[in-house]
């Protein structure tokens, strides 16, 4: 070539490819022989492995499948890199998300909220414990300057209060549990239901399910209506009154001690105008029901 020429006579590069006109790149260019194509995607490599789409896709879905996650694309390519360790990239993310329907607003447009909605204002029950109420009730504890959280659940026909969880906070774990401590503790009918409002430890699919393994039948009250759910208002009514207003708490163990004779005392001996005023105790013996174990 001509170029190489000058080259060897020792002529500026810089300045032989100006006259000629050449560019840079023109000159350094080394063909590979192949002829140029579209780009071939990222593959996905796991430890050094080869991963299929298919398994990406349900790590994915296993993700979101989390009670509490709401990832789009972003949040979840994140996850994918930094927990699982893919090497793929934010836009290959995103298709794979949109071609299995797992964006954000693609799962939000078919999201359906399934609860057993109350039906009637006041529940119509003719036998003991077959419909309870719970709610959580928040207590001051004055020495601490903090909140305690108070789990009851309340039989609706005979007022019983048939147990009770205090703590700094409560979960649906927490729920599931005083409930088994309840079905254990009682004879309890075959099939039963319980009320609860929207509470985020008591719409947890995990209680859900838990209830519905157990041949529990759960009904939600609807937003703002308390009064649907007004047995369980009732107790804690009370207890704000003969105990939380009348009693500064030292500590959470204070608290309890206080909440757990209080308990005793409304269940034994306080009288209740709803059952002939006669305690819970004395309505359920007058039924038949034998309670004295429940005194310990």
């Amino acid at each position: 070539m001509v170029l190489d020429d000058f080259l060897e006579q020792e002529y500026p590069l810089k300045t032989l490819l100006k006259i000629l006109e050449l560019p840079r790149s023109s000159y350094y260019y080394k063909s590979t022989g192949t002829k140029a194509g579209k780009r071939v995607s990222n593959t996905f490599n796991k430890d050094g492995t080869h991963v299929i789409k298919d398994t990406v896709v349900e790590d994915i879905k296993q993700l979101l499948s989390g009670e509490f996650i709401d990832y789009g694309y972003y949040k979840t390519y994140i996850h994918l890199t930094r927990e699982l360790r893919y090497s793929i990239g934010s836009s290959k993310t995103y298709k794979i998300m949109k071609e299995n329907k797992l964006l954000k607003f693609q799962r939000d447009k078919h999201k359906k909220i399934s609860r057993n909605w109350v039906k009637d204002l006041v529940p119509q029950v003719q036998h003991p414990f077959n419909f309870l109420e719970f709610d959580i009730k928040y207590v001051y504890v004055h020495g601490t300057r903090s909140n305690l959280m108070v789990l009851t659940v309340l039989d609706v026909f005979t007022r019983w209060n048939l147990g009770q969880y205090i703590a700094y906070s409560i979960t649906k774990e927490n729920v599931i549990d005083l409930f088994n401590q309840i079905v254990q503790k009682y004879q309890m009918p075959e099939r039963f239901i319980v009320r609860n409002d929207n509470g985020s430890q008591f719409v947890a699919s995990l209680v859900q399910e838990y209830f519905t393994e157990k041949k529990i039948i759960q009904e939600f009250t609807k937003p703002s209506t308390p009064q649907q759910n007004a047995h369980i208002e009732s107790y804690h009514s009370i207890m704000e009154s003969a105990v939380c207003q009348r009693f500064e708490f030292i500590d959470k163990d204070d608290c309890i001690n206080t909440l757990n004779r209080f308990r005793k005392f409304y269940n034994f001996e306080r009288i209740h105008g709803g059952l002939g005023y006669l305690s819970p105790f004395k309505y359920l013996s007058k039924l038949g029901f034998s309670m004295k174990n429940e005194a310990a």
